[in-house]
């Protein structure tokens, strides 16, 4: 019997030795008396653990002291008041009369330094009638935590990778319907008044109206590029501010003359209302007019007919440093917007459905880059806004004073001639026969005369095949199918002859970006003129290239 009774404390042992295996330390607890006794201790930090709470293996200790010694030294802060409410006797017992087991996971220090995160389980034993006792077994779940982390952390990449793609198609999606939309609203508009100007060629009025139809279009057109073309330069970083002394009641006034013929078709009141000084200032001329341009856009383009539009200046703040901080409002009688809408107007893309009910849709990309702008320029935009009230947008900028005197005129203009100042020959480089045809014909109406080649290995050749001086100007197309302008440019400029470094060469080219002008430059050019080009513009800038040239080699 009593070999039986060895034989089976044996092997009670061994199963006890092996479910012990996945634990750090265990310990049995007499919740009558609060002893508490070590029974297996794995490593030597949990051996460290229990020497420094005052317990080694096989001993007894009040579990009370020990617990609340161990959490001081090595549970975490945060975690510590929840160890200690768990491991509270009172706690013990509730929870062990209605489960059999529980555990509660917490974080310690470890020994390397870091955090160790632990699962400690309480279970029920089989009381001896006398004491309630229960075993304590703590165990370290470090790395399955971190690999559960990690798992975790690898689902909510993959799912937000997912949807990432998903709003990124569903923005593209939405992007190519709207400029879908935009390139077919004035291309529909230009061919149907082209096809009607063929008609009545011989009726002078109707051949007009049809005609500014037609420019209105291809203005519309040219807006949506650029902005696009802006949307991306600003996404890119690609944007630099170019300061030049400026007025800004003469620019203010510039921009809103490009909307009085939509107000009055509209049969809107477009206002003024500017107190500026007349000393100037320095600023990115371009980007203040886009800017503002936007804003005034939007007003007459979601106000009803009969309905109010108002752009107000003020100086506001004047600093030691030469700097004024300046106040637009832009404000009207319009649609006005919802405040849902408005909480991601600023988004790119962003469209209210009462757009389209105004009959007014667009791309959705005016504010975005309006936002944008003002970012990099150092102001703000705030708004307010009431449906079928109206809308008022203000921004803020400060301006630094331009550093020439008050009072002195700086050339703000273009020239606008639109004639040839003499018969002078230019050689224009296109290869897209129906932009030659166009330039050439605009060209010799000006007054000039006009050789033109398809390809940059044929201005190369035109160049040298004709005498000194024969030419007076190129103007050079950059992507071209054999040799590009910025080769043929080059090229040109290697010719071994005495007129040819004052030759001017202009770049003609759709390729209207920053870095497209700084590469014209750096490839040879005298300057850039982007397309669709004004023709006075065009004409003026030919103009005053050529009489420098000729002012230049009569000194």
């Amino acid at each position: 019997m009593t070999n039986d009774m060895t034989e089976e404390r044996f092997l009670e042992a061994q199963v006890i030795d092996g479910l012990s295996v996945n634990y750090a330390c265990i310990y049995l607890l007499n919740l009558d008396s609060g002893n508490m006794r070590v029974y297996h201790l794995k490593n030597d930090f949990f051996r460290e653990i229990s020497s420094k709470i005052g317990i080694s293996e096989g001993e007894c200790a009040d579990w009370r002291r020990v617990f609340a010694k161990y959490a001081e030294l090595y549970v975490m802060p945060e975690d510590r008041e929840l160890f200690l409410r768990e491991i509270d006797g009172g706690n013990i017992r509730e929870r062990l009369a209605r489960e059999a087991t529980f555990s509660v996971n917490y974080r310690c220090h470890s020994p390397e330094g870091g955090v160790a995160y632990v699962s400690m389980s309480v279970s029920r034993t089989r009381g001896d009638g006398q004491s309630e006792r229960a075993v304590l077994s703590f165990r370290d779940v470090t790395e399955h935590t971190l690999a559960l982390r990690r798992e975790l952390a690898g689902k909510m990449k993959t799912e937000l990778d997912l949807e990432r793609e998903k709003r990124a198609n569903e923005i593209r999606s939405q992007f190519l319907f709207n400029v879908s939309h935009d390139i077919r609203t004035p291309m529909n508009a230009i061919m149907g008044f082209t096809q009607l100007a063929k008609r009545h060629k011989t009726e002078p009025e109707r051949l007009d109206g049809y005609l500014d139809r037609v420019e209105e279009s291809g203005k519309q057109l040219l807006e949506l590029i650029d902005d696009l073309l802006d949307m991306n330069r600003l996404e890119s970083g690609r944007v630099e501010l170019h300061a030049e002394p400026c007025n800004l009641r003469e620019q203010i006034g510039l921009t809103v003359d490009l909307f009085r013929a939509q107000a009055e078709d509209k049969h809107l009141r477009l206002e003024e209302d500017l107190d500026l000084p007349g000393r100037e200032v320095l600023a990115d001329v371009l980007r203040f007019r886009r800017v503002l341009g936007n804003l005034v856009s939007n007003a007459v383009k979601f106000t009803p007919s009969n309905g109010t539009v108002r752009v107000a200046a003020r100086q506001k703040q004047v600093s030691e440093s030469g700097y004024a901080r300046y106040e637009f409002t832009v404000s009207d009688t319009g649609i006005g917007m919802s405040e849902e809408f408005m909480l991601h107007m600023y988004d790119s893309f962003a469209q209210e459905s009462s757009s389209t009910k105004a009959g007014a849709k667009g791309t959705g990309l005016g504010l975005s880059i309006t936002k944008s702008l003002l970012d990099i320029m150092g102001g703000s935009i705030a708004v307010e806004s009431q449906k079928n009230k109206g809308t008022v947008f203000t921004v803020s900028l400060p301006l630094k004073y331009a550093d020439h005197k008050p009072g002195e005129t700086v050339k703000t203009g273009e020239n606008t001639d639109c004639r040839a100042r003499n018969a002078h020959r230019v050689l224009l480089v296109e290869d897209i026969e129906i932009n030659r045809m166009l330039a050439e014909t605009i060209l010799e109406e000006a007054g000039f005369l006009v050789d033109s080649v398809p390809d940059g290995c044929d201005a190369v050749d035109a160049v040298e095949s004709h005498p000194m001086w024969y030419y007076d100007l190129v103007l050079m197309d950059i992507q071209m199918p054999v040799m590009n302008g910025y080769e043929a440019t080059r090229a040109i400029r290697a010719i071994r002859r005495a007129d040819i470094q004052s030759l001017p060469i202009i770049a003609l080219s759709a390729n209207a970006r920053e870095e497209d002008k700084r590469m014209s430059l750096e490839s040879g050019m005298n300057n850039h003129v982007a397309k669709p080009f004004d023709m006075a513009q065009l004409i003026s800038t030919i103009n005053d290239h050529i009489s420098s040239r000729n002012t230049g080699l009569s000194t």
